[in-house]
């Protein structure tokens, strides 16, 4: 079988499990599925077989062929050799293997539809199931997702095969994945489509609203129950030996288990690129078969022992890591690769690659949409096609600092065009961080668990490993910590265009790179010249503006907004309600660092995005109300900035600051309010931005006490632009727009179940004069304060 069939198989059924979306129902499952039949039946009728001595001593060069005795001759085993006939037949080959993944997707898809849990929709139910995921926390309760095997309902009972998302009150219970449990609750279908398709595309047709939770007992299943011990035992050991920050980062890297996970720490990793080392990923499972094939080699086992020993360690290390996408793609590849290796018939890595992938896919189509499983893939494909001839091509480094740098960047190349299609954003400093983070991911991973393992026999020797396992990983802390918030350019999209145009140029140098072709003098040239061109372009799109702009940012139902002036000066109103969104945008605008960061108040629309900010971004000063709040992400906001050393204060009314060309006038709270509708709401920080005569009013959510503390104290409210409070409520009085006066209010608001903006309040701003603008229906609002006027622009 010529090298090629494998990844041009595993290409094609990928991709048509992509496109049943498409046009997958324009047909009846059984026809795409014949049609894919009948065209793998005509490539092979198209395309001969010869059937060809196999001799190994000919193939090994040690016996010419002419030379072959006839005895040798009858008793070596003949291979199948494919493509010699009509050039049609690969073409029909791919075109078959495409048409029968659209029919096994479509199978697939109509098997979620016709879920029994999403018939009973709205009922209420008993679940008995496994937990296929630990209960995790949430901004609100917490969520995990259950196999259940058995669902009751007003006196009937049925046995099913499906998968149930499961959203909880209050705190996550002591559960962990694997366990068995019993749910009572009401079935629901989402009514959000983007969370309904999304669930669709794990398989999952329902979720269960859960009033009673119980757990019975670890799996049934003895292997899955050896690795639950095991992962608790050496968990509650990494626990005791490792500080809380390394411990977490342990937990996560050897175990599957990020609930410890300090969420700064988890911030510095995901933006410098880094954040495939704060979950097992495929690499952790060659980290830890290399040390098991190095035992196996020193015992000297023979091959049938290696292999059972090897595959064991690999099938025990996918279901102790939860079986996560990459972690299966990593595992099945191992397993093949020990099983050809076993039957003394090794194949390519691009092979493995595509039989992996095919197996899994055919097995577990929803995998097809894991951005996870994509990443996996896409790196493994950039390392097996690039990471060779990139380390050639590096020859004035060192060959281990060539290969380990051909590896990191060819990985990169991989996942590039799929971050950029599903996050639009990728951190400049990935390449750096990953490369000087190589060396420490294996000492810290393999000393890490040697040091949980050791610490449940000999305490003291478990904790000289857990010294020696802190050195590596208080060095990744430290290069994600600094590179984090390092002055370098995100690549960022807006669309899924350049994704595309990503993916084409990898495809392109993937092709050149092979080929070892040098590089056409006229082509390197050119690109020496556009290379300042370009640099001078993005240096100066990301320069200071010449007047002042406000980027109001559409965030949903929430607030942000950037000033930027003349002299350099940014300042961010707000972190919207998406923990990475607003950092993206900021990236987007060429951002490098915050003079002063503007949390209105403690609610979750406003502040949730600050802490990924902060993490990226240096920040000069937070300013906050700093009335008491109990609520959790309040916290996590206080502790990030704490974490970063961003100095914090907490204006009242008279308060200034100037920052830069710009002056920052507090127009309110004059103190925490009490026994209002909503204290948090009217203690919310209201600035005047004033850079000369232009001014812009941020009134960014005061209730109507509030409002009217601020026209009794004969405030000077007057601007040329108003944020409007609250995503314009029914809580704002009309004598407050009148002494506003702006020619510009914008509306920050998105999808929501308030009905929010209220028309009346839009009528008492229209009435002032303003023309009112809304991020749902514009997008970002840009407005410019030119000479000759206000100049407004949208991305609608």
């Amino acid at each position: 079988m010529t090298t090629w069939i494998l990844p041009v198989a595993g290409a094609a059924f990928w991709a048509g499990l992509m496109a049943r979306p498409l046009f997958g129902e324009r047909m009846p499952v059984w026809s795409w599925l014949v049609a894919g039949f009948v065209a793998l039946a005509s490539s092979l009728v198209l395309a001969p077989a010869d059937w060809v001595g196999g001799d190994p001593l000919a193939r090994a060069g040690l016996l010419k062929p002419k030379e072959e005795p006839r005895a040798v001759s009858a008793v070596t085993v003949g291979r199948l050799q494919v493509g010699r006939g009509s050039p049609a037949a690969p073409l029909l080959a791919t075109l078959g293997v495409f048409l029968l993944a659209v029919g096994w997707g479509g199978a697939h898809a109509h098997k979620v539809a016709g879920s029994l849990l999403g018939r009973l929709a709205t009922e209420r139910v008993t679940v008995h199931g496994v937990l296929r995921t630990d209960p995790s926390a949430q901004i609100s309760g917490w969520s995990a997702v259950i196999d259940a095997g058995q669902v009751e309902w007003e006196g009937e009972a049925a046995a099913v095969h499906e998968s149930l998302w499961v959203q909880g009150r209050d705190r996550p219970p002591p559960a962990v994945r694997g366990d068995r449990v019993v749910l009572e609750g009401r079935i629901m279908v989402p009514d959000d489509p983007e969370f309904a398709d999304a669930l669709a595309r794990r398989a999952i047709a329902a979720e269960i609203i859960v009033t009673t939770f119980r757990r019975l007992g670890p799996s049934a299943n003895p292997f899955v129950r050896a690795a639950q011990s095991f992962r608790s035992f050496v968990g509650r050991s990494i626990a005791r030996l490792f500080p809380p920050r390394e411990a977490g980062l342990l937990m996560g890297l050897a175990l599957g288990d990020d609930s410890r996970l300090d969420p700064a720490l988890a911030r510095d990793f995901q933006a410098t690129g880094l954040g495939h080392l704060l979950v097992v990923s495929g690499e952790n499972v060659a980290m830890v078969l290399g040390p098991v094939l190095g035992l196996a080699l020193a015992l000297r086992l023979s091959r049938v022992p290696r292999f059972l020993l090897a595959g064991g360690t690999v099938l025990f290390f996918v279901v102790l890591t939860g079986g996560e996408p990459s972690v299966m793609r990593a595992g099945v590849m191992a397993g093949l690769t020990l099983f050809g290796v076993l039957l003394g018939r090794p194949r390519s890595a691009a092979s493995i690659l595509a039989g992996a992938v095919l197996i899994l896919l055919v097995v577990d189509p929803a995998l097809v949409w894991s951005i996870g499983f994509q990443l996996s893939v896409g790196a493994t494909a950039g390392m097996v096609a690039l990471a060779t001839p990139l380390a050639d091509r590096l020859r004035f480094l060192p060959r281990p600092v060539a290969l380990a740098t051909g590896t990191s960047l060819a990985a990169q190349m991989g996942v590039t065009p799929i971050l950029l299609f599903h996050f639009h954003e990728v951190p400049g400093v990935t390449i750096a961080a990953n490369l000087l983070a190589f060396p420490a991911v294996s000492p810290a991973l393999l000393l890490g668990i040697a040091a949980g393992g050791m610490g449940l026999l000999v305490v003291p020797i478990g904790r000289v490993l857990a010294m020696a396992a802190l050195i590596p990983m208080r060095y990744l802390e430290i290069v994600a910590d600094r590179l984090a918030s390092a002055p370098v350019a995100w690549i960022t999209t807006n669309g899924r265009i350049l994704s595309l145009a990503a993916g084409v140029l990898v495809c392109i140098s993937a092709w050149w790179l092979r080929s070892g072709r040098r590089l056409p003098r006229a082509a390197a040239i050119a690109g020496a010249a556009l290379i300042p061109l370009f640099v001078w372009v993005t240096a100066l799109s990301a320069g200071p503006p010449s007047h002042l702009v406000i980027h109001f940012f559409s965030v949903g139902e929430g607030d942000a907004a950037l000033v930027t002036t003349p002299a350099g000066a940014s300042i961010l109103i707000d972190g919207g309600p998406d923990p990475e969104q607003v950092a993206t945008k900021l990236s987007a605008l060429g951002v490098k660092r915050l003079d002063v960061a503007i949390a209105s108040h403690p609610h979750a629309d406003h502040i949730v995005g600050f802490p990924g900010v902060f993490a990226r971004f240096p920040v000069g000063l937070l300013l906050e109300p700093g009335c008491p709040d109990p609520s959790p992400i309040y916290a996590n906001l206080l502790l990030a900035a704490r974490e970063e050393d961003i100095p914090v204060r907490h204006p009242r009314t008279g308060d200034a600051f100037t920052v830069g060309d710009v002056h920052l006038n507090v127009l309110s709270p004059s103190r925490c309010f009490t026994g209002t509708e909503s204290d948090a709401n009217n203690d919310a920080l209201v600035i005047m931005i004033e850079h000369g005569e232009d001014r812009v009013l941020f009134a960014t959510e005061p209730e109507e006490p509030a409002q009217q503390e601020m026209l009794d104290a004969e405030a000077d409210l007057g601007a040329e632009v108003l944020k409007v409070p609250h995503h314009g409520a029914a809580t704002s009085l009309p004598e407050f727009f009148e002494a506003v006066d702006a020619e510009i209010a914008v509306v920050s608001v998105g999808p929501n179940d308030y009905g929010h903006p209220v028309p009346t309040v839009l009528g008492d701003l229209r009435r002032t004069g303003a023309r009112v603008l809304r991020t749902d229906l514009a997008g970002d609002i840009t407005v410019t304060f030119d000479p000759e006027g206000l100049l407004v622009e949208s991305a609608a």
